[in-house]
This record gives C-alpha cells, sequence and structure tokens, in this order.
C-alpha cells in the first residue's frame, strides 16, 4: 500500500500560465483563446479593464452563444465606450456625510429663522 506522499507525486500536475495572475488576465486569456486571437490578448485586457470583469464575462457569454463569422469584432464593437450605456452610480452616503447634512442643513434652517425675526 502507498503513502500519501507517494500518491500525491504520481499524481498528474497542471500546467499552469505564469503571465496569468489575476482574474482580468485570466479571461482576457479565455476570450482571446475562444476567439482564436492569442495575438490580441493586450486588446481584450484593455477592454476588459475598462469595463470590467463582470461586463466583460457577460458580453462574452452573449457573444459565446451565438454562431457569428467574427466574435472578435463584435466584441469590440459591444464593449466600445460609444455601445456601453452606463448608468452613473448612486454614491452610498456615509455616516460621516449623512451628519455633515444634517448640521449644515439645521445651521441653514437656524440663520434663515434668525434672518425673519429680525
Amino acid at each position: 500500500m502507498d503513502g500519501i506522499g507517494d500518491v500525491l507525486k504520481k499524481a498528474p500536475k497542471k500546467e499552469q500560465n505564469k503571465k496569468i495572475h489575476s482574474d482580468v488576465h485570466y479571461l482576457a486569456d479565455v476570450i482571446s483563446s475562444a476567439f482564436g486571437e492569442k495575438n490580441r490578448f493586450g486588446m481584450y485586457l484593455g477592454i476588459i479593464k475598462r469595463i470590467g470583469v463582470g461586463r466583460a464575462s457577460q458580453v462574452f457569454a452573449e457573444i459565446k452563444d451565438s454562431n457569428i463569422d467574427n466574435p472578435g469584432k463584435l466584441f469590440a464593437w459591444k464593449t466600445s465606450k460609444k455601445n456601453m450605456i452606463i448608468t452613473p452610480q448612486k454614491e452610498e452616503e456615509t455616516p460621516f456625510a449623512s451628519s455633515y447634512a444634517k448640521a449644515s442643513a439645521d445651521k441653514k434652517a437656524t440663520s434663515d429663522k434668525e434672518e425673519k425675526d429680525t
């Protein structure tokens, strides 16, 4: 019977690309491989950094499911700045910001009241 060390030594090791070190790089590698454009890795990396991993994954899934001739062009078109609809995100209220807003509103109300009294 083999020990655990012998079993682990016999297990096949996965080849990992040492240049892929983040989720952005991983997704760019997956997309460029899926589209057959390994030489355009940098283009996909730039797009993903600009639009985010979530949005890039969504667009990639849409394109992967469709049957088109040039998926790379469609990916670039769908993620171009003029085709991206970006809604402004609402700023989260911090406790400091809300207390500051309340204090300045109270101060303004007090000063308005004093002006009316005079």
